[in-house]
């Protein structure tokens, strides 16, 4: 007669470890090892990021576009703690009080002294490079088109038949000037320094219309 095969009992790894706590304790040592290495090794690597990049100071964060004129305060900005090598010298550390931007500015920027309108401007005066006026042009409902801040229009001039002769009825006395305020009544734009006497003059005989410009 055959010799009946030895039965080989499968033993679960579970019942091993219970059966024997040593080397239940063995690779718990070995996986906290190797947890504590994993952590260090990523704390050195950002203790070595922050050495390469130097010190952090407070920086302005921009956290929503603006445009403009524009008013900072604690709904549009937040003081983040930036690496000083990412930040431009002379940036704000704080949010300037009552300050405007001078220009537009998208969520995420770092505020520079650049965007910055000069201290105490107003939110149209805010808008206007150096050297233009703000013109305010009454608003016509059945000539002028609908227009938003920021748009480009021209302004023009309508001349009188005996004026214009034999010539064009008009002229642009102001190519493509940025809007820069919009009410029911009137549209602000602004132009040149030397352009503002002459819209002046043709509003005062009631000859000035506006014509938006393409994008």
């Amino acid at each position: 007669m055959r010799p009946k095969p030895l039965s080989r009992r499968r033993v679960r790894p579970g019942l091993l470890l219970r059966r024997q706590p040593r080397l239940r304790w063995a690779l718990a040592a070995v996986a906290a090892l190797g947890t504590a290495t994993a952590v260090a090794s990523v704390v050195d690597r950002a203790e070595r990021a922050r050495e390469a990049w130097g010190p952090g100071q407070p920086a302005v964060i921009i956290t929503r576009d603006l445009a403009a004129g524009d008013q900072l305060n604690l709904s549009n900005t937040d003081v983040v703690e930036t690496p000083r090598a990412l930040i431009p010298p002379g940036a704000p550390t704080a949010v300037p009080r009552g300050a405007r931007v001078g220009a537009r500015v998208y969520r995420g920027q770092v505020l520079l002294a650049a965007h910055l309108a000069p201290a105490g401007a107003t939110a149209l005066s805010a808008r206007l490079l150096p050297g233009t006026r703000a013109v305010a042009i009454p608003a016509e409902p059945a000539t002028t088109p609908a227009l938003h801040i920021g748009d480009r229009v021209d302004v023009l001039v309508a001349l009188a038949p005996e004026v214009a002769g034999t010539g064009p009825p008009g002229f642009a006395v102001a190519p493509a000037a940025t809007v820069v305020d919009v009410s029911d009544t009137a549209i602000t734009v602004a132009v040149a320094a030397d352009i503002a006497p002459r819209i002046a003059v043709a509003l005062g005989q009631g000859a000035v219309t506006l014509a938006l410009v393409a994008p």
